[in-house]
Parts: C-alpha cells; structure tokens; sequence
C-alpha cells in the first residue's frame, strides 16, 4: 500500500495537480492498482516455457550494404520547395 506522502512526492515528480476532494479516491484507485499487482507476483511462473521470442528464431539476414537507389534530382524532383539542390521547410524556432 501506497502512504499518503508517497502518493503526494509520485504527484510531485509526474508533475500532476489532483485537486484535495479527489485525493483520497485517486489514493484509492492507486492501492486496488498495487494490490493487483501484488496478486500477480503470487503466480508461480516457474514452469512456464519462455517463449516471448521464439518467431524471432528464424529471421532471415541480409547483407549491409550502403548503395543508393535515388539521386539527388529525383529525390527533389517530388516537391516545390526547394532552393540551391536542398528541401526548404518552414521554421520551426524564431
């Protein structure tokens, strides 16, 4: 279970602003969340076969290998925007 001064220094770091009359609710809510989770570290696990990754087994690799399939003209040849063989865009920071 989760204690109030927890609850508050969780609000402070996630920068949360709950209001004082729906405090105890979210406390609440919080610790049915905790006791959830504490069900679920009683499960035996140990017989359970990890298999999270077994389709991963079989991939295929192929070579790395830089090439180019477009040049600079097609490439730019797709927009309007454009000045001295480069894309413009808008600016983002003043």
């Amino acid at each position: 279970m989760i204690s109030d001064q927890e609850f508050n220094k969780v609000c402070r770091l996630a920068k949360l602003s709950i209001p004082e009359k729906n405090r105890e609710q979210f406390l609440n809510k919080l610790n049915s969340i905790f006791g959830w989770i504490d069900q679920l570290k009683m499960i035996d696990t140990t017989s359970v076969d990890n298999t999270t990754f077994d389709c991963m087994t079989s991939t295929t690799e192929r070579t790395d290998t830089p090439h180019m399939d477009n040049t600079r003209n097609e490439l730019l040849s797709n927009t309007k925007n454009k000045k001295f063989d480069m894309f413009c865009v808008p600016k983002i920071v003043e």
